[in-house]
């Protein structure tokens, strides 16, 4: 398939491909003899990961590390040091992900600590100018995973 037809099966641009593949994101696609590009459907698989990771708040050279445990060689070149789906992969990729996912809780813990800081200056503020409280509004109830509530609890 060709960059269009791939951005569309993907719902990115044609820009984020390029981008992707400047990045190093992705394998450099086959050439036709015209110089078109020409992707499979392991890069259509490429992207879809990308854009997942994208969305879990990976930074690229995370998504970068995960890609190379099967897909893309390594930064010297060496071939991927896995087969996809076999249990090293998983094994890496769960490592990733458990990294990133307490990187996450610490950063939502974080984000409380200051969030309850701010408004225990703002009701002293309020306090001495005599200005009621504002209405109340509900705090936004996050779904938390157990672990996420204990790091939320200490």
């Amino acid at each position: 398939m060709r960059i269009g037809e791939l951005a569309k099966r993907a719902s990115v641009s044609v820009q984020a491909i390029r981008f992707y593949e400047r990045r190093r994101l992705m394998r450099t696609p086959r050439r036709t003899p015209a110089g078109y590009r020409i992707y499979s459907e392991k890069d259509l698989e490429s992207v879809t990961v990308i854009k997942k990771m994208q969305h879990f708040g990976f930074k690229l050279v995370e998504i970068r590390r995960v890609l190379q445990l099967w897909i893309l060689p390594s930064d010297t070149g060496a071939p991927s040091p896995y087969h996809e789906g076999s249990q090293e992969c998983r094994r890496e990729a769960l490592k990733l992900g458990e990294k990133k996912l307490e990187t996450m809780n610490q950063q939502i813990h974080s984000a409380i600590q200051i969030r309850d800081e701010l408004e225990g200056i703002l009701r002293q503020l309020r306090a001495g100018l005599n200005v009621p409280p504002p209405p109340q509004k509900a705090k936004p109830n996050l779904p938390k995973s157990s672990r996420s509530a204990a790091i939320a609890a200490s």
